[in-house]
C-alpha cells in the first residue's frame, strides 16, 4: 500500500486517529512518547508477541516467547505489515514535524525515505515459554512491564502462574480503586 492509497482509504483515517489520540481514552499522541508498545496476535498460531516501535532508532523491536521456525515466519509477516504501514501513517499525519525529527539530518532517518519500512530487530535471549503451554500472553505482558520500567528483559526462569496471580491482583486492585 502506498502513501496515496493510504490517504484515500479508510485505513488512514482510523490509524491516524489512534496516532493523534482521538480514538482511545487514556492515551497520548504518539509524538509525545519515546516508544509505542504494540501487542500482536497471530490468530492462526494462537500466539501473542510484543512489538516495540522505537522512533529514536527507527525500528521495531520484536519480543517473542516461543522461538520456532513455524512461529517465527508467521509472526514475521505480521510485524512486516506493521513496519510498512506505520511510516506511511506517520508521514500522513505530520508526525515527524510534531516529534521534531529532522528527516534530512537525523542519523537513523537521513538515508531513508520517510515512507520506507521501519527496520525489524529480533530480541534474543528472552525467557521462553514451554512448548504447548499457551503462556505467550503472560510472557508478552511481562516483557512490556520490564521494558516500561526500564529493565532489561533477562533470560531467566519466570513462573507464569505467579505472574497470572500477580496480574490478577493488580487488575482487581485497579478495579476497586476506580
Amino acid at each position: 500500500m502506498d502513501h496515496q492509497n493510504l490517504k484515500d482509504g479508510v485505513q488512514e483515517h482510523h490509524l491516524i486517529e489512534y496516532i493523534n489520540e482521538f480514538r482511545m481514552h487514556g492515551v497520548v499522541p504518539w509524538h509525545t512518547v519515546k516508544d509505542i508498545f504494540i501487542p500482536v496476535n497471530k490468530k492462526e498460531k494462537h500466539h501473542w508477541v510484543l512489538a516495540v516501535l522505537s522512533f529514536s532508532k527507527r525500528c521495531i523491536f520484536f519480543y517473542n516467547s516461543y522461538e520456532s521456525s513455524g512461529h517465527y515466519a508467521a509472526v514475521l509477516t505480521e510485524i512486516e505489515k506493521i513496519a510498512k504501514i506505520i511510516p506511511l501513517c506517520l508521514q500522513a499525519c505530520d508526525f515527524y514535524v510534531k516529534k521534531g525529527i529532522d528527516l534530512q539530518n537525523h542519523p537513523r532517518y537521513k538515508d531513508k525515505e520517510s515512507s520506507d519500512m521501519f527496520d525489524v530487530l529480533f530480541e534474543d535471549d528472552l525467557p521462553q515459554q514451554p512448548s504447548g503451554s499457551l503462556d505467550c500472553g503472560v510472557f508478552m505482558v511481562m516483557y512490556a512491564e520490564c521494558l516500561y520500567y526500564g529493565h532489561k528483559v533477562i533470560a531467566t526462569e519466570f513462573d507464569p502462574n505467579a505472574l497470572r496471580s500477580r496480574y490478577a491482583a493488580l487488575l482487581w486492585d485497579y478495579g476497586i480503586r476506580k
